[in-house]
């Protein structure tokens, strides 16, 4: 009995693990949806906004012709054009000194810019009596220190010669002319003071009598060519303050050469 009854207990456990109902089949068609995939992680906006932006595509660039570079500031002779006022003083004192001369058009270089005078003058004789042959342009003020000069130093000096002639002309040596200096320590570097009507060259000073004194070397001859020649040389540094001659350099042994160069200072080259 005692075994019946352990037998009748484990009936049901059996019963009901053989019950358990199988697993329903799908019916025919029907699919379960596959799992969804992970969803991806969303973009980070500061990382987005770390990353260097695409460089833009360059254009071509356009071929330019050479052009060539902007000149800096005016021309040199335009720095030197007097004021009315000045030009009109100068011109009459010049007519008061009894120079004869003519205003001129505006000289200008197509080839050179700095070159010109923007009023120029023809000078033919800066004193009366006193002839530059050809005539010679430059500036009014270069005329008004060569006549000032001529009448308080050249002619009192040609006094002292022999027979007291008196002085009738200048022998020019280069008057306007757009070059660059020669001679001396930067030749060929810049524009010569003649390019701008800043400056007269004299070869020779002629006499009523026919005589001539040529402007050369004259080392230690001990006359009185020798002696005028020095003494209106010296006097010329009063009034000029460039005064170039024979032992200056080679460049100037056949003349003297007077312009009026502004310096700083008031400085002037007298050799």
């Amino acid at each position: 009995m005692r075994g019946l009854a352990l037998v009748l207990l484990a009936l049901p456990g059996l019963a009901l693990a053989q019950d358990a109902p199988a697993p329903r089949p799908e019916p025919p068609g029907e699919h379960r949806p596959a799992p969804r995939p992970q969803d991806a992680p969303a973009a980070d906006p500061a990382a987005a906004s770390a990353l260097p932006d695409p460089a833009p595509e360059q254009p071509e660039p356009a071929t330019q012709p050479d052009e060539p570079p902007e000149p800096a500031g005016p021309p040199v002779h335009t720095t030197l054009r007097e004021s009315d006022f000045d030009y009109a003083a100068c011109l009459m004192e010049l007519t008061l000194l009894g120079a004869d001369f003519d205003e001129q058009a505006p000289i200008a270089d197509a080839e050179q810019r700095d070159c010109g005078i923007d009023r120029p003058i023809l000078l033919r004789a800066p004193l009366p009596g006193i002839e530059i042959a050809g005539g010679a342009p430059m500036r009014c003020d270069t005329a008004r220190q060569l006549a000032h000069w001529l009448r308080d130093f050249v002619r009192p000096a040609a006094a002292r010669l022999p027979g007291q002639p008196r002085l009738s002309g200048l022998e020019p040596g280069t008057t306007y002319q757009c070059r660059a200096t020669v001679g001396g320590e930067g030749a060929g570097g810049k524009l010569s003071e003649h390019a701008f009507g800043n400056a007269f060259d004299i070869a020779a000073f002629r006499f009523e009598d026919g005589s001539r004194i040529a402007v050369e070397p004259r080392a230690d001859s001990g006359d009185l060519q020798e002696a005028f020649q020095r003494a209106v040389r010296g006097a010329a540094c009063l009034h000029f303050t460039t005064v170039l001659g024979p032992g200056a350099n080679a460049a100037h042994d056949d003349h003297l050469h007077l312009d009026i160069k502004a310096r700083r200072g008031g400085w002037r080259l007298c050799q």
